[in-house]
């Protein structure tokens, strides 16, 4: 885990992240919006529990978290939820029926404190209501963001996510050249969908985010980027037109595997 920091108002990052072999490093967020009933949008990565829960203790106390708002049920979203939810009995699970029904497949999740969710919804936090979206491109169907009218914000879960050559904060600590790599990598590996889409139909995707005109996009694996919204949004679009992602067959993983940690 690294310092949490403020990306705007009052919505603070829980920064974190993971090694991507042969790709850099890949930012692993969670957001707190922590107003008079704060809200944690999602749980961090397993393997990093105790420093995750002493960096939002250190952000919130337990009593106080009202609301956890899951976008989706991957590890890197969920991996702390069991633990935030038992430290945090007043909290409630807000997220979507299908990634409720997913985690239940492993987990007994308490069913009485939790509220599901569906695009376009609002989310009433009893101190200000946002609104549920579907992100443009996704790895899982049970994924969800959000758009806080007050701060302008959009959390975007995987959306806009990019691999860096190291951990930064904000877009312009990364040189144009590995942002515009990092992206395309990212996404298409993400998300290689989006091969089998053409760029009207991605870019109808991404009406809902361009009527709302958010301020900042926030993604679950991105970093900062202050007035870059309409940039990241045409290059998302840009991603239809290149080849499909080919992962590393098993030449390049016996190439990557001292990277990976393998002994």
């Amino acid at each position: 885990m690294e310092p949490p920091y403020r990306a705007a108002g009052d919505i603070h990052v829980l920064p974190s992240s993971e090694e991507a072999p042969g790709f850099g490093v890949l930012p692993v967020n969670a957001f707190l919006i922590d107003d008079d009933r704060p809200v944690l949008v999602d749980t961090g990565l397993a393997t990093e529990g105790d420093d995750f829960l002493a960096t939002l203790w250190s952000l919130v106390e337990p009593d106080r978290l009202a609301w956890i708002f899951l976008t989706h049920d991957d590890r890197d979203h969920a991996g702390n939820l069991l633990r935030v939810l038992d430290a945090a009995p007043q909290a409630r699970l807000v997220m979507n029926y299908v990634a409720l029904s997913k985690l239940s497949e492993e987990w007994s999740l308490p069913l009485d404190r939790v509220s599901v969710v569906n695009p376009g919804q609002q989310f009433d936090t009893g101190a200000r209501r946002l609104t549920v979206l579907r992100p443009p491109v996704f790895d899982s169907p049970g994924t969800v963001g959000l758009y806080d009218p007050a701060t302008g914000v959009a959390l975007t879960a995987d959306a806009f996510g990019t691999y860096l050559p190291e951990l930064v904060q904000d877009v312009s600590d990364v040189s144009k050249g590995d942002l515009h790599s990092g992206f395309a990598e990212f996404n298409r590996l993400n998300h290689p969908w989006v091969s089998l889409v053409e760029p009207p139909t991605l870019d109808r995707a991404l009406y809902e985010l361009r009527r709302l005109d958010p301020s900042l996009l926030l993604s679950s694996h991105g970093v900062l980027a202050h007035g870059k919204t309409t940039t990241l949004m045409t290059s998302m679009v840009e991603i239809c037109t290149m080849e499909a992602f080919v992962a590393p067959d098993q030449a390049a993983f016996e190439a990557l595997r001292d990277e990976m940690g393998d002994e």
